[in-house]
């Protein structure tokens, strides 16, 4: 079987009893639902991650950023690629979501 296939019948498999059930009109209605409230959730994730380094430091990033130049410790550059991380994944996601939605 192949892949574009087998990817078909797992989603009929997953989306069929959510038509059934009447929580959604349509497989199209129902995966695209499903998908959005998925990345929402990331986004949500990524942006409480942020807040809590901007708790955690009192700052914004790109403050943590200027005051970290010729201060680094190697625990907080650790910090600073979690934090960088977390702001590109949550605008990564947002870019998702616009194409899910558009």
């Amino acid at each position: 079987m192949a892949l574009c296939e087998e990817t078909e019948k797992i989603l009929t498999h997953l989306i069929k009893p959510l038509i059934l059930s009447g929580a959604y009109k349509n497989e199209a209605v129902a995966l695209k639902d499903i998908v959005v409230m998925h990345i929402e959730n990331k986004i949500k994730s990524y942006d409480k991650s942020i807040r809590m380094f901007q708790r955690r430091y009192g700052k914004d990033f790109d403050a943590f950023s200027r005051d970290l130049k010729n201060k680094a410790t190697p625990e907080l550059e650790d910090t600073w690629m979690e934090w960088n991380g977390a702001i590109e994944m949550k605008k990564a996601w947002n870019d998702a979501l616009k194409g899910v939605i558009a």
